[in-house]
């Protein structure tokens, strides 16, 4: 370390962290990518188009998703501006954006003055920045480390060629776990051991 021309401790710290981060990504990564194998209605699969051409992700189809978590009692992760929490491949969000059907981003905000400054907020190449769709219900991340599918399959047969990129939207007790105990029994608690007694 008294011989290194840079900062060794720091920049260790900095890998360290970066790798802490990846970790902390994979893990979420695969409980919401296991969540299905306990409720197979989670997973969203779009419709193949043709076996060439990609089904882009729309704004309607993350507004059907939000509904979805509502109808199953998922409450908004952020209470206070009641929106779910997302994460988003900044290739899916690049969609999103470049639609310029009926009811689409742009569309929404391109008919008052205050929604034509909004537009450039929405492009963004900062990994850090919350994306506020209009009118989703979501507030996003844009993140490369979301779950790739190779040969994506909607269902009908796998499409050979086509790769599909998922996108996560999380709310509060959308995945919950309860510990049911009696009266009398012995169980490991957080670190200790219990018992109770008749």
């Amino acid at each position: 370390m008294a011989t290194a021309i840079d900062n060794t401790v720091e920049n260790v710290a900095r890998e360290m962290s970066y790798r802490l981060g990846e970790s902390l990504s994979a893990l979420v990564r695969a409980t919401a990518d296991g969540a299905n194998s306990v409720d197979s209605s989670v997973l969203t699969k779009l419709a193949a188009t043709s076996t060439t051409a990609f089904t882009t992700l729309s704004l309607s189809q993350i507004r059907n998703s939000v509904q979805s978590l509502a109808g199953r009692s998922v409450r908004p992760f952020d209470e206070a501006s009641k929106a779910f929490v997302g994460v988003i491949h900044p290739f899916a969000l690049g969609d999103v954006l470049a639609d310029n059907s009926n009811d689409s981003p742009i569309d929404i905000l391109k008919h008052t003055p205050v929604g034509q400054a909004r537009m450039d907020e929405l492009v963004s190449v900062d990994l850090t920045e919350v994306i506020e769709l209009p009118s989703s219900g979501v507030h996003f991340f844009q993140s490369n480390q979301v779950t790739t599918s190779s040969n994506y399959n909607p269902g009908t047969g796998a499409v050979s060629g086509l790769t599909a990129l998922r996108t996560y939207i999380f709310g509060r007790d959308g995945i919950f776990a309860i510990n049911l105990g009696a009266q009398g029994d012995t169980q490991y608690g957080d670190g200790e051991l219990t018992a109770s007694s008749p």
